[in-house]
């Protein structure tokens, strides 16, 4: 492990969860974070939460929508070259596949998979002439495991982030870059709020076939999100592969995340999905 700081850190959608904790945690080792943020209040509330743990010197947020990739590109020249990048910024597209709209779907992509990969195309030039550098980035379970009813473009994100991280790290490991993968399950972050809310939005309306898996999907966030750890635990994490020496390619974290990709192997996809089914209330012949 090293506790040298060659250079700054930039993490994307860091007003809240994930990014949020990793953003401080790196600050109080000692970092200099910068944080993109999709509008001023986010980037005044980050700024307060670095001041309230004075650590207002070392964050720097950066009013920033990742999935604008014009915007984007236009303002890198702005940015210092990064010796690390974690590319954080997502939400979950909560919806049936017969339900979620062809918009809908391209926004969700948008942002958890073209954008890490236009934030990391930026990045890069600055990290071959450093020599070195760390691109994280944070997918989840859900890119090892399709086994979420009513999150099929989620997953659909996920899989593809983990594909292309698994080909962007062996394009530039010549430059001494080295591409990481954290695959957290289920922590306290605003995304599992919004999509309960979501769903709830979804199980009100009329005549749809998926009313009742749309609220019991909204029950069981509910119950996640009173017993799943702290998002700290994977910004520790985050830490740790951008301090290694020698990071790993993948970091799964959480108790679930491990058992659900320990057991996949060895359980017939029939039993899964009739277990999904039934947790969904989806109908079952």
């Amino acid at each position: 492990m090293t506790t040298t700081h060659p250079g700054p850190v930039l993490v994307t959608g860091a007003n809240s969860g994930i990014g949020l904790a990793t953003a401080l945690r790196m600050a109080e080792r000692g970092w200099t974070v910068y944080g993109t943020v999709r509008d001023e209040a986010k980037a005044d509330a980050l700024r307060g939460v670095a001041k309230e743990i004075k650590l207002a010197r070392r964050v720097h947020p950066l009013v920033l929508d990742v999935s604008d990739h014009d915007a984007v590109v236009a303002g890198w020249s702005d940015l210092p070259d990064f010796y690390a990048l974690v590319n954080n910024a997502d939400y979950s597209e909560t919806g049936a596949i017969e339900e979620v709209t062809a918009a809908q779907a391209k926004a969700q992509l948008d942002v958890n998979l073209v954008a890490p990969a236009i934030v990391s195309a930026c990045a890069l030039p600055g990290m071959r002439r450093r020599g070195d550098g760390r691109i994280v980035m944070v997918s989840s379970v859900a890119g090892r495991a399709s086994v979420l009813p009513l999150n099929g473009w989620y997953h659909a994100s996920k899989f593809g982030l983990e594909a292309l991280s698994d080909v962007l790290r062996v394009e530039v490991s010549g430059f001494g870059v080295r591409v990481v993968i954290v695959e957290p399950g289920f922590f306290r972050t605003a995304i599992g709020d919004k999509s309960r809310k979501r769903a709830e939005s979804l199980g009100a309306r009329r005549g749809s076939p998926y009313a009742t898996a749309y609220d019991r999907v909204r029950g069981m966030l509910e119950l996640i999100e009173r017993v799943a750890p702290s998002a700290d635990v994977v910004a520790r994490t985050i830490t740790s592969a951008i301090e290694s020496r020698r990071p790993r390619h993948r970091y799964i974290v959480g108790l679930d995340a491990l058992a659900t990709i320990a057991t996949q192997p060895f359980i017939p996809r029939e039993l899964t999905d009739l277990a999904m089914r039934w947790v969904a209330g989806l109908p079952s012949r």
